[in-house]
C-alpha cells in the first residue's frame, strides 16, 4: 500500500489591476470578519467539543445566528472551518511550547495513566471538559474514578499554564480558504497565441467571479487558499498536492547531527551541505553590520527631529523594502543548500531527485531509518553574541520538517532521540566520559581523568554516533530532562 503525504505549492498570479485587487481584498475582508467572530466565539472552553469535527461548529454557528447576511453562505462555511483549524493549531502550538507531553510523561510512570492522559490530549472535547472542571470518560481507556480525577486535575493545571490566557485573533485580512465550489479554472489563449490559466474565485456580487491570471500553467484542484501580496499588488494561490512515497527503504539506518557550519553530519562522518556555514555567517554578519548602521541613523534622526537632514535619512536610509528583499534572498539560499543536503542523505549523492528521467534507487540504497536529535527544547542564549546571532538565523525547525517530508517520499522511517550531551560524551564503548571540556568548537578530545582514553575526532561526527546508539537506550527517552541524562551518563561512566 502506497502512503500519501500532502505538499503545499504557492502559485503566483500576475500583477492585478486596481479593480480586481480591490474586489479580491473586499471579499477577503468579509471572510476575515466572519472568521474573527467565529474564533472569538470558540474561546469558550465549553465549545471545544465542536473542535473534533468542524462541521459540528458550522451547524452550531448557523443555529446561533452567527452567520453574517449578504455574504455567500459557502464562503462563510469555509470561514467557520478555517476558524476551527486556527484554534486547533493555536492549542497544539501552546502544548508544544510548554512541553505538555513531556511533562505528562515525567509525571505519570504507570502506562495506563499515561495512556489515559494522552488520550485526553488528543480529544478537544476532553480538553474542554477538563478546563471546565470535569473528568472525561474515554471509551478506549479503562481507569478508576480516583485516577481519572487525579489526572484531570493535573492536566487542568498544565493546560491552563500552557495556554496562559492567550487566544488567536484575526487582525489582518490577507487570506481566505476556498473549496472547489468557490472557484473554477479556465484556460484562454492570449493575443500572442500562448495559453493563460485563470483561477476564477467567488466575488461579493452574486453570479460573478474574479478572474485571477496565473503566471504559469499549474494544476489547481481541491481546497486552495488565496493570499494577497500587498507589496506587489498580486495574489498567491496555495494548492495542496498528494506526494506518493517510493517503496519502503531497506538500507542501513543513518543518524544525523544538525549543525551551523554544515547542514548535518551523519554517523559515518560525512558532512552534508558544507557551504551552509559560510552562507549563514555571511547573512548574519551583514545583518549585524547594517543593523548597527541603521541604529546610528535612528539615533541621529531622533536628535535632529524635523530637520531636512532627518527627512533625507528617513526617506533614503531607513526603509525596509531592500532589507526585506535581501533577507528573502539569503533565506532562499539557505533553503537551497539545506534541501540539497537533505536529499543527499535520503536519496544518495548524485541522485537527489527522481526528475529528468533518473531511475529511482533500489530500496537498499536508501536508509530504512533516519535518526535525528530532538531540538524542540533548545533555547536560551549562547556563550557568545556571535553564536547567538548564528543560532537565531538557523532554520532548525525548517530542516526537521524537510527531512520528514523527504524521508516519507524515500520510504524511510524517522525517529527522534534526546540530544542532551551527545556532543560531549565519548563514543568509546569502554569509556563514555561526559564533560564540557571534551569539546572545543568542532573538535572533540576525550579528557578522561582516570585513564588515557584520548579519543579524538570531529565533534559533530561524535554527536551523530551517540545519537545512533541512543536509539537503543531504554533509560534515556526523548522526554528525559537533561539533568537526569547527565546523572545516568555519569553513573554509567563510574561503573
Amino acid at each position: 500500500m502506497v502512503s500519501i503525504m500532502k505538499r503545499t505549492v504557492r502559485l503566483a498570479t500576475l500583477p492585478l489591476n486596481k479593480n480586481k485587487y480591490d474586489e479580491t481584498r473586499s471579499v477577503i475582508g468579509h471572510y476575515s470578519d466572519a472568521k474573527r467572530v467565529f474564533v472569538a466565539h470558540l474561546r469558550q472552553t465549553s465549545l471545544w467539543r465542536l473542535l473534533d469535527r468542524s462541521k459540528s461548529f458550522r451547524d452550531y454557528a448557523k443555529a446561533q445566528g452567527l452567520y453574517p447576511e449578504g455574504i455567500n453562505v459557502h464562503l462563510v462555511d469555509q470561514a467557520a472551518f478555517d476558524a476551527v483549524d486556527t484554534c486547533i493549531r493555536h492549542i497544539e502550538s501552546c502544548f508544544v511550547r510548554a512541553n505538555v507531553k513531556a511533562r505528562v510523561w515525567r509525571r505519570f510512570t504507570d502506562e495506563d495513566e499515561r495512556h489515559y492522559a494522552y488520550a485526553c490530549l488528543t480529544r478537544y472535547s476532553a480538553i474542554g471538559q477538563i478546563m471546565g472542571g470535569g473528568v472525561p470518560e474515554i471509551s478506549t481507556v479503562t481507569t478508576s474514578p480516583e485516577t481519572g480525577t487525579k489526572i484531570a486535575s493535573y492536566l487542568h493545571r498544565v493546560i491552563r499554564d500552557a495556554l496562559d490566557g492567550s487566544w488567536p485573533t484575526v487582525i489582518k485580512s490577507h487570506s481566505m480558504s476556498l473549496d472547489s465550489t468557490l472557484y473554477s479554472v479556465v484556460d484562454n489563449d492570449t493575443a500572442k497565441g500562448k495559453t493563460r490559466r485563470y483561477v476564477k474565485v467567488v466575488s461579493s456580487t452574486r453570479n460573478k467571479r474574479i478572474s485571477l491570471p496565473l503566471s504559469g500553467i499549474s494544476r489547481v484542484s481541491g481546497n486552495v487558499r488565496v493570499v494577497l501580496d500587498e507589496e506587489n499588488k498580486r495574489a498567491f494561490i496555495h494548492v495542496s498536492y498528494d506526494v506518493a512515497a517510493l517503496a519502503k527503504a531497506t538500507g542501513p539506518a543513518v543518524s544525523l547531527d544538525w549543525g551551523v557550519t554544515e547542514v548535518c553530519t551523519d554517523d559515518s562522518g560525512v558532512h552534508h551541505g558544507d557551504e551552509y556555514g559560510r552562507a549563514l555567517r555571511s547573512m548574519t554578519k551583514r545583518r549585524h553590520k547594517t543593523g548597527k548602521a541603521r541604529n546610528k541613523l535612528h539615533a541621529l534622526s531622533k536628535r535632529d527631529a524635523g530637520s531636512r537632514r532627518t527627512k533625507h535619512i528617513s526617506r533614503n536610509n531607513l526603509g525596509t523594502k531592500k532589507q526585506k528583499a535581501r533577507l528573502r534572498r539569503a533565506k532562499a539560499q539557505l533553503q537551497t543548500i539545506s534541501g540539497a543536503a537533505i536529499k543527499e542523505v535520503v536519496y544518495g549523492e548524485g541522485n537527489r531527485t527522481r526528475a529528468n528521467g533518473r531511475a529511482p534507487q533500489h530500496p537498499s540504497q536508501r536508509p530504512k531509518e533516519i535518526i535525528t536529535e530532538d531540538l524542540s527544547h533548545l533555547g536560551g542564549k549562547a556563550k557568545s553574541k556571535k553564536i547567538s546571532r548564528l543560532c537565531s538565523s538557523w532554520a532548525r525547525d525548517e530542516n526537521q520538517e524537510r527531512i520528514m517530508v523527504h524521508a516519507h517520499v524515500g520510504g524511510s522511517g524517522i525517529k527522534t532521540v534526546n540530544a542532551a550531551y551527545t556532543s560531549q560524551t565519548c563514543p568509546n564503548p569502554t569509556c563514555g566520559h561526559v564533560s564540557f571540556d571534551n569539546r572545543s568548537g568542532d573538535v572533540f578530545h576525550c579528557r578522561n581523568p582516570y585513564w588515557d582514553c584520548n579519543w579524538q575526532g570531529d565533534a559533530d561526527h561524535v554527536a551523530s554516533m551517540n545519537i545512533k546508539s541512543r536509539i537503543q537506550d531504554h533509560q534515556i527517552d526523548r522526554f528525559t530532562p537533561y539533568t537526569e541524562v547527565r546523572k545516568i551518563l555519569d553513573a554509567r561512566f563510574l561503573r
